[in-house]
């Protein structure tokens, strides 16, 4: 005789989702995102948020606290105590966005589906924090960043659709062209410095929901603005404070780096920049991943201090490598390589983590930074911010 298989949370949750006409059957693919199956669903069988233990009866009448201390310190084997806390600080605004939004509908006494994403963020914490995986409980802190992220974006796409007022709100191309923010002449533009001028976009849209967006419009010829980068890592990160202590104009926090991946090797380390980075004129970090990049051009003429966003990779990259026998000036080289994916190719961690050179008169060079950190005639690990 055959057992019906145990109930879960997720079996549950989906149930409820497929009876009711008033649910997105799309919430059935965002509780599935961490594990699709009843074993790997952990936790107590209900659709109760705050019940996070393993007995149906107990509900932990503080859930949100007791994850958030739960986070801060089970996390400090990864990272340091001030993102701990910060992704504490993360889980705990998001479950309380989505039990507020619950709130709001609490005369329908029915499962809603802030309450579903709410559980799911819930059981997946807790089974994240919980794993006796090896390989799993490396990467805590970047799972559980991870499935806050995913159910927060999730609930605004579901938002989106479930919204009558998303549905009836502008895009917000259409929202820029209503508020003429396009257009230098706007008033919504307060000019507070020569040739520098700031507005805020706020407002609700159909295709990204509540937007809040600074932007920082510059007169290049007026305010003969110049570009600079700097590595506050070493003095302050407010960006106010920053501004006042360089005599700057503005500020704007910069790109991609290190932050709670599990693999950080030497020579790299946690909040080092990762992408194109240029100094002065000078190429400190090259363009690896082929992500949008700020940068103000130098040259002559109408050129010099034109202000350029695009995507930059490594095609036509020269890399000037000077290579010595066991540290020995006497023996030192000089190589000139430059990229272009066919006699010489640049793998980065989006590509794949070890690379094998297949043919035997070639070789490999794993470099980061400024600095060859591995050369091999056979396999290579590709570097988290590196590449071979």
């Amino acid at each position: 005789m055959k057992h019906p298989p145990p109930m879960t949370w997720l079996s549950l949750a989906s149930a409820e989702i497929i009876q009711r006409d008033d649910l997105n059957n799309d919430i059935i693919d965002v509780l599935c995102a961490f594990g699709r199956d009843d074993a790997d669903a952990p936790g107590p069988a209900n659709l109760n948020p705050d019940c996070i233990f393993c007995t149906d009866e107990k509900v932990h009448h503080d859930a949100i606290s007791h994850l958030q201390n739960r986070i801060a310190t089970e996390l400090l084997d990864e990272i340091d105590a001030d993102q701990a806390q910060m992704f504490g600080r993360r889980f705990a605004s998001i479950s309380s966005l989505l039990r507020a939004a619950d709130k709001d509908n609490e005369a329908d006494e029915s499962i809603s589906t802030d309450q579903l994403l709410r559980l799911a963020l819930h059981r997946r914490t807790v089974q994240i924090l919980s794993t006796t995986n090896v390989t799993l409980s490396k990467r805590k802190a970047l799972r559980v960043r991870a499935v806050v992220d995913f159910i927060w974006s999730q609930s605004l796409v579901l938002g989106l659709a479930d919204s009558q007022r998303c549905q009836h709100a502008p895009t917000l191309v259409e929202l820029v062209e209503k508020l003429e923010l396009h257009t230098a002449s706007s008033s919504q533009y307060n000019e507070f410095h020569p040739g520098f001028y700031h507005a805020t976009l706020e407002g609700i849209t159909r295709d990204y929901g509540p937007v809040h967006i600074n932007i920082l419009r510059i007169n290049l010829r007026k305010s003969k603005c110049r570009m600079k980068c700097l590595d506050a890592r070493e003095s302050c990160t407010d960006l106010s404070t920053l501004t006042r202590k360089t005599g700057a104009v503005a500020a704007i926090s910069g790109g991609f780096f290190l932050y709670s991946e599990p693999d950080i090797e030497v020579p790299s380390k946690r909040t080092d920049p990762v992408g194109l980075l240029v100094s002065d004129g000078q190429v400190c970090l090259p363009p690896v991943f082929r992500r949008a990049a700020i940068m103000q051009r130098r040259g002559k003429g109408s050129e010099d201090g034109l202000v350029d966003m695009d995507k930059i990779g490594m095609d036509g990259v020269k890399c000037i490598l000077k290579l010595s026998s066991g540290g020995d000036a006497s023996t030192m080289q000089t190589l000139e390589l430059v990229i272009d994916q066919k006699i010489v190719k640049c793998i980065h961690r989006g590509n794949a983590e070890v690379f094998v050179v297949a043919k035997k008169d070639h070789i490999g060079l794993a470099i980061v930074g400024k600095k060859v950190v591995a050369v091999s005639s056979t396999k290579l690990n590709v570097p988290l911010a590196g590449f071979v």
